[in-house]
């Protein structure tokens, strides 16, 4: 069967439904991937599942087997190197095409899909440097069935990953069960950013928005003593506490536990930590600042946890305005604080241009 000619279709798919899948059976042109495959995503991949495979983290050896260098585990290919990032939304290099199978449950009106099957061939090995192409399609779907999960349907979607060569490197075969048909609420609305409903949902994305604010460039004449901040806030949810985790490889169980959280640490929830905090202060004055500031110093003295289920707000105010060795120095007091009062005090330095 030609990968363009759809099967045939269980005749109790209603023909509005039929219209919106035909198309989704002709394979889509390879598309870019987001970020090209490196050591640094390998490494903290085999940190988590404890692979040793000298493959993925010695180059010598991979060198030594006719590589240019690392080689990424197979798996990885489904999501660590073909994900599209979620903030901003959408992308500088254009919008992605979503995934397939949320299609399909679109077009079907089956909110909720879970993974049944997945069946991955892989064709040759990729190397850290490479930048994969996903193509994708449709490959089938069945008539309803009853489940323990209730009444819905299979269906079969194919992704093909591709080299910057054009060669193909692996094959993936993924087999869903779509149902909830009757749910009141479905989590697979189009979000207004990032690429999967249901995270962005968790994350709370819209209330925060999806793009930077406009670039600025803020200079150190334009500065005086007293002069406010834009405030900066932030949902901190549960989803959020785990990407700080990631992003800061701070793995701590405080930041993504509850059970350790409230019994060990004795908190309200699990809490951000605090790179996650410091990150939140540099973003706060380069926010206002503009790209060419140069954040210098930040002191921040902690005074209570940041929990998930907390509001941050962070607001800065100009506390003084200096030259020193010829710099053109800023220093601002930086209150972070949620809904239950002070979070943390910081001070910070800002070197700013000057026309």
């Amino acid at each position: 069967m030609s990968r363009e000619q759809p099967p045939e279709l269980p005749d109790d798919i209603p023909p509005e439904r039929v219209a919106r899948l035909l198309p989704l059976f002709a394979e889509s042109e390879p598309q870019p991937a987001p970020l090209e495959v490196n050591e640094y995503l390998i490494r903290h991949w085999c940190e988590t599942f404890e692979d040793a495979n000298p493959l993925y983290l010695d180059a010598d050896y991979a060198r030594s087997r006719s590589f240019r260098g690392l080689v990424a585990p197979p798996a990885s290919l489904m999501t660590t190197f073909a994900m599209p990032f979620r903030w901003p939304w959408p992308p500088p290099e254009g919008l992605p095409r979503r995934h397939v199978h949320y299609d399909v449950k679109e077009a079907l009106g089956l909110p909720v899909g879970i993974i049944s099957r997945i069946d991955m061939e892989f064709h040759r090995p990729v190397e850290v440097g490479e930048r994969l192409s996903i193509s994708q399609r449709l490959v089938s779907v069945s008539p309803v069935k009853q489940t323990r999960l209730g009444e819905g349907r299979f269906w079969v979607v194919e992704r093909r990953f591709w080299n910057g060569d054009g060669q193909l490197v692996a094959t993936e075969q993924l087999t869903a069960f779509g149902y909830g048909h009757d749910a009141a609420e479905s989590s697979d609305q189009p979000p207004e950013g990032g690429w999967s409903p249901a995270v962005e949902e968790a994350i709370q994305g819209s209330r925060t928005g999806y793009q930077p604010p406009p670039r600025r460039r803020l200079r150190w004449q334009d500065v005086y003593q007293g002069q406010e901040l834009p405030s900066l806030f932030m949902p901190i949810t549960f989803l959020r506490c785990v990407y700080a985790a990631s992003a800061t490889r701070d793995f701590s169980p405080q930041h993504s536990d509850p059970h350790y959280a409230t019994v060990r640490s004795r908190t309200r929830n699990i809490f951000v930590n605090t790179p996650f905090q410091m990150g939140m202060v540099s973003r706060l004055l380069t926010d206002w600042a503009g790209p060419e500031a140069t954040v210098r110093r930040i002191a921040l003295a902690m005074r209570d946890n940041i929990c998930a289920g907390d509001e941050v707000r962070l607001t800065g105010k100009v506390s003084r305005k200096y030259v020193q060795d010829g710099r053109h120095l800023v220093d601002v007091d930086v209150s972070i604080m949620t809904e239950h009062g002070i979070a943390s005090l910081c001070e910070a330095t800002l070197e700013l241009p000057s026309d």
